[in-house]
């Protein structure tokens, strides 16, 4: 019995024998090698053994075809039907990894007898491969008629089937030129007016491919269909394009003839409004287009026809020089002077696209110069824009009459076409306007000259030109509408060469209507050359000059974050002012973030004298350190780190030391006088206090911040703190001796702890509303009324229980209040800190689980009410509290009972004591463990800043209180630490071990990370190729000069960018080969 080939080609189920795996994979593969090998060969007779023998068979080759794709290929019908026989009829249908079924591989390969057996057995001819093609197409477009006409004569093909793009097997044929395939898709039902996706018909591709077979057959099918030549040849596409607009894109000078000679219109219109002269006229197709209108019989003026942009024939050859097709359009009565939609002419059309020999050809036709355009420009404004300008035309039109009045004609901004000329930098266009006597003091209406033009783009040979018969220094030093010179406007725009040349013909340091300077304008742009140039000239007229808001050059710089304009403008003694809101350039930086402004000020010799200017009264600049740890805290970390000075010795050597300069975070006795003369009070430690305000834990934690805290904490913090401490124990000690020694119950008649009272009295009178507001103070006064109360005579006629509860308070506050005085201290402090924390997250969450209580309290206040624990409600609430710490009392409160039968309804009573040891041992005790946990990780992560804030706080309240003279004798602005020399005697080392967390220094890394670094040599590398390349560039100048050669480079007048290049200082510091060569070169240049 034959066996199925799906089964074989499907990989064997069953598992070789152990011992012989290896071999029977191989023998598989060499059987799956040789079944290919015999479809290639067409061996029938083989082949069946071969699928006998075969266990292992691949179903698909590498691009996933099966033998019955191969076999197609080949022509193999033996083999195909031994194939089929063998398999169900998917196999017929079976895609490779391309979407081709076999029939796809019969088509392309033009196998007619394979493609007839496919279809016999059942194959689909209308499946679509992965690029939409089905065989038909694909046999279409090969030129496979054979193949073709297999595939229509089958009754299942649809010769309408959409393929790529929507093209149907008809457009292909058309597209391809294949009049047989036509003819025969025609003959089988196929449609002739049916379109692609874009709405193209076989007509249109018939038109564009030149195929005038196919082109005949289609008109010839649709006359015997009802469709007439004349109306099938006019068939428009979705964007209304014709067959004749297809044509004339392709060129086809033949088959343009054969749509005109069918009735194809020249009037139609696509949806850009153009004809299909307009098309021919871009192309600058002459033949084409005179063919065109010899055949044009209506009575429409279709030489003057125009498009969507009013633009006729003649403007579309203007737009690209096509001068032989214009002749021929002017010459069969093309308007030269109809404008566009722009309002430009053929002749300004040609103008502004450079093409000259039709810009000739229409003056010499006599064609207007005057016209505008919708800007106002004449025919000579956009020439001179032009490389070589007027130099393009020919001499004798520029001698007419009507061309020179043009050259002070202005435009809609007033712009002469010397103004335009200036602009683009054309020298020979300048050179050929001056010689038509052209004014340079001309004024656009902003009240711009040509100069200004030109220096604002950086046009050094055009300014030169300018200047060159200057008689005067008015031009140079005249304003335009903003009061703005061609030396502002050089040195808004960053040309450092301009500004050199307009400097040494005596241009003033002038003020616009802002009160800007040319240096106010060079450092907003952060300009250096073009600054350095400037202060080079001019140094105290132009560093000192303000504007109207009392800006300085080096506000501006500060304000948009040039660094290195800042850097130049303090190194030239640049003074630093105050502007009329109080800031100096230091408050803009700080403001607007600039971060590199402010670290090039503090790296600069005049850092003091930045910090010093600014005013005490101003509500929004203050004190520039204030505002670095506000808005540029990283700027702050760095300014500390220069305050850190180690010693140059060894740092394991005994004598190595670290100096801490504190000068930035307290306020010099000088500046306290001088604030409080002018009405402004400053609070002790002031630098400390934003640092806690803003959160600044990064500089809080610095080296310098907590040896400056240290120093106050020895100094006077720790003398304060323990007498304040050992005032407070005054009063806890006899009050704790007293409680200790005396039984409950009995009153007596001591007083000792009464005198406690007057020291608040005292502090009430001073700090009045704010004492109050310390939770810490109204505690104290409970514990002082409680102890007045407890240690109270007989005489009082208090009772003795009221004075032993009074007592009871008293001596848990005392000792309770006893702990918050240690918080102070490092070591012990961080911990009373999260104490509190913990304490606060566990009364938030007590309304969480208070219901619990009530609910199984009341419950088993109900079950157990026989129960001395349970007999009340109020004691049932409070056994409930006792079980949820784990004393459940299982024995005594339920099983016992249960086995007495003392248990009045024991189901229920277990089922309750379940409830509650799922509900409150288990989920609600370890709901509040993990937020202690996660209170406490959290209080670490802050444990630093509230540590610290404390510490400031203490800091700053004795301060406050402690006379000018004692803090002129304890305080220091600086300390030298020895880190491998112990700082203190050994009973005081105990003390700070107890009470102090000693921590180890950490190094201050350099300000300067690898990535700033690494960035930094790229732009140094970046500049050196820069300087190389320029240096080049001028040597094959001076060379081309030198050997007289005419170059066109010589016509481009381009500014230099500031981008381009760097301090001219950095360039002179490198040596380079170049330099001697380049002055060698200039040297016989000048002396030939």
């Amino acid at each position: 019995m034959k066996r199925s080939l799906r089964r074989m080609l499907r990989p064997a189920e069953k598992k070789a024998p152990p011992g012989v795996a290896y071999r029977g994979v191989e023998d598989g593969v060499h059987d799956s090698r040789d079944s290919f090998q015999v479809v290639f060969e067409g061996s029938a007779s083989e082949l069946y053994p071969c699928m006998k023998k075969q266990k292992k068979l691949r179903k698909h080759d590498d691009v996933n075809a099966s033998p019955l794709h191969h076999a197609a290929e080949e022509g193999q019908v033996q083999l195909m039907e031994l194939i089929v026989s063998d398999s169900t009829c998917e196999v017929l249908n079976v895609m490779d990894n391309y979407g081709n079924t076999p029939l796809h591989w019969a088509a392309v390969k033009n196998q007619a007898g394979s493609v007839k057996f496919l279809l016999s057995k059942g194959a689909n001819p209308n499946l679509r491969n992965n690029s939409m093609m089905a065989p038909l197409h694909l046999a279409v477009q090969n030129g496979h008629n054979e193949v073709v006409k297999v595939l229509t004569e089958h009754r299942s093909t649809d010769t309408n089937l959409d393929g790529e793009n929507g093209n149907t097997a008809l457009i292909i044929a058309c597209f391809q030129d294949n009049s047989e395939a036509l003819q025969m898709l025609l003959n089988k039902g196929a449609k002739a007016c049916k379109a692609n996706k874009w709405g193209y018909f076989p007509i249109h591709q018939a038109a564009f491919s030149g195929a005038k077979k196919c082109m005949d057959i289609i008109l010839k099918y649709g006359d015997e269909h009802g469709y007439s030549r004349q109306s099938h040849i006019n068939f428009v596409s979705n964007g209304n394009v014709s067959p004749l607009h297809m044509a004339v894109q392709s060129g086809d000078l033949e088959m343009i003839k054969m749509c005109l000679d069918n009735g194809a219109q020249l009037e139609l219109m696509e949806s850009g409004k153009c004809t299909a002269l307009h098309f021919a006229a871009t192309q600058g197709a002459t033949e084409i287009v005179k063919l065109m209108i010899s055949s044009y019989s209506g009575s429409n003026d279709i030489i003057n026809a125009v498009d969507g942009n009013q633009e006729t024939l003649l403007h579309r050859a203007s737009l690209f020089d096509h001068h032989e097709l214009a002749d021929y359009l002017i010459s069969m009565g093309a308007d030269i002077n109809s404008t566009d939609s722009e309002g430009r002419s053929p002749l300004l059309l040609a103008t502004a696209s450079a093409s000259w020999n039709i810009v000739n050809l229409l003056l010499s036709k006599g064609a207007l110069v005057d016209i505008k355009d919708h800007l106002g420009r004449n025919f000579l404004h956009l020439t001179v824009q032009q490389p070589y300008g007027l130099k393009n035309v020919r001499p004798e039109f520029m001698q007419m009459q009507h061309i020179k009045e043009l050259v002070m004609d202005e435009d809609n901004e007033g712009c002469t076409p010397l103004h335009y000329a200036c602009r683009q930098g054309v020298p020979i266009s300048v050179n050929n306007l001056l010689n038509f006597n052209v004014s340079i003091h001309s004024k656009s209406k902003d009240k711009k000259s040509p100069l200004h033009f030109a220096a604002s783009y950086g046009r050094i040979n055009t300014c030169q030109r300018l200047l060159q018969d200057m008689n005067d220094t008015r031009l140079l030093n005249e304003g335009d509408l903003h009061g703005m010179t061609p030396l502002h406007l050089a040195a808004k725009n960053g040309h450092d060469k301009v500004v050199q040349l307009l400097l040494k013909k005596g241009a003033l340091f002038l003020s616009d209507h802002n009160g800007w300077t040319a240096l106010h304008h060079a450092s907003l742009g952060g300009y250096t050359q073009t600054m350095k140039v400037i202060l080079d000239t001019n140094l105290k007229s132009t560093t000192d000059q303000r504007d109207e808001e009392g800006n300085t050059a080096l506000h501006f710089a500060a304000r948009e974050g040039h660094a290195k304009a800042v850097a130049l403008l303090l190194s030239y003694d640049a003074d630093i002012v105050l502007n009329k809101q109080h800031a100096s350039f230091l408050h803009f930086a700080i403001h607007s973030k600039r971060k590199e402004v402010v670290l090039t000020a503090i790296r600069s010799k005049r850092w003091e004298e930045c910090l010093k200017v600014f005013n005490h009264t101003s509500p929004c600049n203050k004190y520039p350190v204030m505002e670095m740890v506000e808005y540029l805290p990283e700027c702050m970390k760095v300014l500390l780190d220069f305050c850190i000075i180690p010693s140059m010795k060894e740092k394991s050597c005994r004598d190595y030391h670290i100096e801490y300069n504190f000068r930035y975070l307290q306020w010099p006795l000088e500046c306290t006088k001088q604030a409080s003369a002018q009405g402004v009070t400053y609070e002790p430690l002031t630098t400390l206090n934003a640092m806690v305000q803003h959160n600044r834990i990064e500089l809080l934690n610095h080296p310098v911040c907590k040896e400056y805290l240290l120093m106050k904490w020895l100094a006077y913090g720790f003398r304060a703190h323990i007498l304040n401490l050992g005032s407070y124990c005054l009063g806890l000690l006899p009050m704790t001796f007293l409680v200790v020694n005396i039984k409950p119950g009995l009153a007596f008649n001591s007083t000792g702890i009464i005198n406690e009272t007057s020291d608040r009295s005292e502090v009430l009178d001073t700090k009045k509303s704010n004492y109050f507001s310390d939770n810490n103070n109204g505690v104290e006064w409970v514990i002082y009324t409680t102890s007045i109360i407890f240690v109270s005579p007989l005489f009082v006629g208090l009772p003795a229980h009221a004075q032993w509860q009074c007592g009871a308070v008293a001596i848990f506050l005392y000792w309770m209040n006893f702990l918050l005085y240690l918080q102070r201290f490092e070591n012990c402090g961080i911990f009373i800190v999260m104490l509190q924390v913990i304490m606060k997250t566990l009364l938030r969450s007590t309304v969480a689980f208070i219901f619990l209580f009530l609910a199984f309290g009341l419950s088993f206040y109900v079950l157990l009410s026989i129960q001395d624990a349970f007999s009340s409600p109020l004691l049932s609430i409070m056994q409930t509290f006792s079980m949820m710490l784990g004393d459940v009392n299982y024995r005594d409160a339920f099983l016992e009972p249960f086995l007495r039968n003392e248990l009045a309804y024991p189901v229920l009573s277990f089922m309750q004591l379940i409830n509650f040891t799922i509900f409150v041992p288990i989920v609600l005790m370890n709901l509040l463990i993990g937020l202690a946990v996660g209170d406490i990780a959290e209080v670490q992560k802050h444990a630093l800043l509230k540590r610290i804030a404390m510490q400031v706080e203490l800091h700053t309240n004795l301060e406050k209180k402690l006379p000018l003279w004692f803090l002129r004798k304890v305080d220091q602005t600086s300390v030298v630490v020895y880190p491998n020399r112990p700082r203190c005697g050994k009973i005081l080392h105990m003390f700070h071990f107890l009470f102090n967390t000693q921590e180890a220094r950490q190094e201050i890394p350099n300000v300067d990370t690898s990535l700033e670094v690494e960035i930094l040599k790229q732009k140094y590398r970046l500049k050196d190729l820069t300087s190389l390349l320029e240096k080049q560039h001028e040597l094959i100048k001076l060379i081309i000069q030198k050997m007289e050669i005419i170059s066109e480079t010589e016509d481009e007048d381009n500014h230099s960018s500031f981008q381009d290049r760097y301090k001219k200082e950095q360039l002179e510091q490198r040596n380079s080969r170049w330099n001697s060569v380049l002055k060698a070169v200039r040297t016989k240049t000048q002396y030939p």
